[in-house]
């Protein structure tokens, strides 16, 4: 009786380290940067890039995944968004070595950086590991007031299962414009072209497009061409 009772104890403070671990990703951080480059300075700032978010991922633990991509129509006009396990984690980037020398070559480098503040909604990823066929996906949609919830009931149930049945989605995140709670951005990643084109043959994609069709004012799919991914992986959060 005692050896059971042993066990239960044991496999309940496993349970129990498990869900602090999923309180403490109750609110990660997204930031989505819209970045003009210097058009003389583009091959810099990607070196730069990578080179950042290499040594962030490898270093800090909190941070979880970051992706730098261009418009494809503009090269000099750059997209990164970053996703950090806690605003605690977001505040130790900030605070690394490899943080302050990119702020510190920015002025040299940059036009202009512009920061869009977001909450996120749905986070979820496999391990990515960039090769030639990857590409991602940026998308936004103004959605009418009155369906904000009924969109969101539809849209995060599509996903989860995209990322579930499907081998070639890699990453899919929805946050909402923090300034525009109606604004919802989509950043999503597959492992080719073919990939993203079955997933839009798929039910759920089409039940997702046809429930939501009068449910939105405006929507516009960026072109954008991947620069640098990383990721840790396995990452699951969805705000209830």
């Amino acid at each position: 009786m005692k050896f059971f009772l042993a066990i239960i104890l044991s496999t309940s403070a496993v349970f129990s380290t498990f869900a602090q671990a999923q309180i403490s990703m109750q609110k990660p951080i997204l930031n989505l940067f819209e970045l003009s480059i210097k058009s003389d300075k583009t091959d810099l700032y990607k070196t730069i890039a990578q080179s950042n978010i290499t040594e962030s991922l490898d270093k800090e633990s909190g941070t979880l995944a970051m992706y730098s991509f261009n418009r494809k129509d503009s090269p000099n006009q750059t997209y990164m968004i970053e996703i950090y396990q806690s605003d605690t984690a977001y505040h130790q980037h900030l605070k690394s070595k490899t943080y302050k020398e990119f702020i510190q070559k920015a002025p040299d480098i940059l036009n202009k950086k512009i920061k869009i503040e977001t909450e996120p909604q749905f986070l979820g990823d496999k391990k990515i590991i960039q090769n030639e066929k990857i590409i991602n996906n940026l998308v936004i949609v103004d959605v009418k007031p009155e369906f904000k919830q009924v969109f969101k009931n539809i849209v995060i149930p599509e996903m989860i299962e995209s990322l579930r049945v499907e081998e070639g989605v890699l990453a899919m995140y929805a946050t909402i414009d923090t300034n525009n709670n109606n604004r919802w951005y989509f950043y999503e990643i597959y492992a080719s072209e073919a990939a993203y084109l079955k997933h839009r043959e798929t039910m759920h994609f089409k039940t997702y497009i046809a429930e939501s069709a009068k449910m939105t004012t405006w929507k516009e799919s960026i072109s954008v061409v991947p620069n640098f991914l990383r990721n840790k992986g396995k990452l699951k959060f969805e705000k209830k």
